[in-house]
């Protein structure tokens, strides 16, 4: 584990990039937003993309689980100072890497402030590391959820079709507008009948957040229902590894494929990730 850990920081210090940072959110629970996070991770790193995925969720810390992963370090062991990020990171399948979470840290926001520098400090790094972090959010629209949202480059918001679904989703988006007028978000609808009905729901939620907010949000694509995707959960194994030539395997390969058409291009006028989320926790000075 040590001499992976000086392998990558050698990697970072003569391989410096400066990653795009999605955040995967949701305005409720139970909408497959880690499921999201893991396999658009995996469909990017086959695509030639070096994909880190940060398990944010950390009050579940579900991304191991769903990888099949038992790591014998976690964000806790940063957030102390064991360890440093690059210490804790773990190769899944499909080729991302993982920072795996930790359930027993409740609120990011309720640490002390070197616990947090040491959180901060490695974020920076992982972003030198790799070409996409992917978080995976916790759902709901806490103080944890709309730090690690609003700093991000581009939010990938996941909804269903179901009517309460659609509602959290608006107040999700309403939220982090508030905290950042210029945020990127990017709707995914998951568990749609069809493509008809994913592209109904997103133009609804567009529809409304135009109205009422004055900003546009962009479709990436809709994942249908396809009970391979159950069975690979059960499994505890991605469904797009799993199981390849499923139709929820091919639509998140279909997203994947658009996010890397859609590139952000770099702003050095604008903060970073590392620096935003700084001043999200009242850190900028120390940052």
């Amino acid at each position: 584990m040590a001499n992976q850990a000086n392998h990558l920081r050698d990697f970072v210090r003569q391989n410096q990039r400066n990653g795009r940072v999605l955040a995967v959110t949701s305005g409720k629970g139970g909408v497959g937003k880690t499921n999201t996070s893991v396999n658009l991770a995996i469909a990017l790193a086959q695509r030639g993309a070096r994909v880190t995925v940060l398990d944010a969720d950390l009050g579940l810390a579900n991304v191991e689980v769903l990888l099949g992963l038992n790591s014998l370090y976690n964000l806790q062991h940063v957030v102390t100072g064991e360890k440093k990020m690059l210490d804790i990171l773990v190769t899944g399948p499909g080729g991302v890497q993982v920072v795996p979470g930790s359930s027993g840290i409740a609120r990011f926001a309720d640490l002390g402030p070197t616990a947090r520098q040491n959180v901060l400090a490695g974020l920076e790094e992982l972003q030198q590391y790799s070409d996409f972090i992917i978080i995976d959010t916790m759902a709901g629209i806490g103080q944890n959820v709309t730090a690690f949202a609003a700093a991000a480059d581009e939010v990938l918001l996941v909804t269903t079709p179901e009517p309460s679904s659609i509602v959290d989703a608006y107040a999700m988006i309403k939220t982090i507008f508030q905290q950042r007028d210029d945020a990127l978000f990017r709707l995914i609808i998951n568990q749609a009948l069809n493509e008809q009905q994913g592209q109904a729901v997103a133009q609804k939620i567009a529809h409304v957040a135009q109205q009422f907010l004055g900003r546009s949000l962009a479709y990436m694509g809709h994942v249908p229902r396809d009970p391979h995707v159950q069975q690979a959960v059960m499994q505890s194994q991605p469904f797009s590894l799993r199981f390849p030539n499923a139709p929820a395997t091919k639509c998140v390969q279909d997203i994947a494929a658009r996010l890397l058409q859609h590139r952000t291009h770099a702003d050095d006028t604008k903060p970073s990730f590392f620096r935003r989320i700084a001043e999200n926790l009242g850190l900028a000075s120390n940052a």
